[in-house]
């Protein structure tokens, strides 16, 4: 059976998608390439509604994370119909999660503007909007110090990055930084994301909940003692987590083993933990290995 190859979505704030200048690839629906390197045309992130105007022609609706704002666009008639009307069910101040393609457009004067058409938006809680700006958080740092490792040598190539201990897209996604965007202020952005406050208030209560020390505490299905044991609501699913990366990250022939291992102990889920839910979501039939440690969704 062929399959079609779905790009990934990637998880970027809004600020590295706004300082974009470039773009590669076909004039209808290029690829951005983002000041991190990170070559891009869909992503996901999570925010809160902060804007939303309904017409009859289309849904325009702005999600702000935690250092800027996406800005969403979903047309009334055509393919994105379905869509539009999932969007007009949202509200300002909802909390929500988006995944969608990147549209762009740049004016005479040559400044880009970006707008997301979504494929996929649903409500969710701090918890969720927490892990998402953590790991977020976590990607661009790494790629910023990748970056300044290449910068710092000229004839950094990705095997060098490599031999640090960069995986292979950081050390591709930083060479093409260093090649694309030579005069940008990385530490500019570096302080941006570090200026976020994941101790605030807000931010302890979703930590609690999420309780990233001690992962085997996350709620599962049929894990009533969990629930009993805590004081905190216990939001954060690590079944649902981990069917929706590997329906979002399904690049045709299956998702990778690593890749899901890499994301899970990126929310500090151990592999032990997440070789019981791959049985279990197979054997309930919602994945299935479609090749050696690889898996698709049914």
């Amino acid at each position: 059976m062929a399959y079609t190859k779905r790009e990934n979505s990637y998880w970027l704030f809004s600020r590295e998608l706004k300082d974009s200048t470039k773009l590669e690839g076909e004039e209808k629906r290029p690829y951005v390439i983002t000041p991190l390197g990170t070559k891009v045309k869909r992503i996901l992130f999570a925010g809160a509604i902060t804007y939303k105007n309904s017409d009859d022609r289309m849904v325009k609706v702005t999600v702000a994370d935690y250092i800027g704002s996406f800005y969403l666009t979903a047309f009334k008639t055509g393919f994105s119909s379905e869509m539009a009307e999932e969007l007009d069910k949202f509200n300002v101040n909802d909390i929500v999660m988006v995944m969608g393609k990147v549209s762009s457009f740049k004016t005479d004067d040559g400044i880009f503007y970006f707008s997301v058409n979504p494929e996929l938006i649903k409500s969710i809680g701090e918890t969720e909007r927490y892990f998402w700006g953590v790991r977020a958080s976590y990607v661009a740092k790494r790629k910023i110090l990748a970056i300044t490792e290449a910068i710092k040598d000229d004839v950094a190539t990705v095997d060098t990055l490599l031999k640090l201990g960069y995986s292979q897209d950081e050390a591709e996604d930083a060479i093409r930084a260093k090649e694309y965007y030579t005069d940008y202020d990385f530490k500019s952005y570096m302080d941006a994301i570090s200026s976020i406050n994941f101790d605030s208030p807000v931010m302890a209560v979703a930590h609690r909940e999420m309780d990233i020390e001690n992962p085997e505490s996350f709620e599962t299905e049929g894990n009533s003692s969990n629930q009993q044991n805590t004081g905190a609501p216990q939001t954060f699913n690590i079944e649902e987590f981990v069917l929706a990366y590997i329906k979002n990250n399904d690049s045709g022939p299956g998702c990778k083993y690593d890749d899901i291992i890499i994301s899970c102990s990126n929310a500090g889920i151990s592999r032990e933990k997440v070789d019981e839910i791959l049985n279990s979501l197979g054997s309930r039939g919602e994945i299935y290995e479609v090749s050696l440690k690889r898996y698709k969704p049914l």
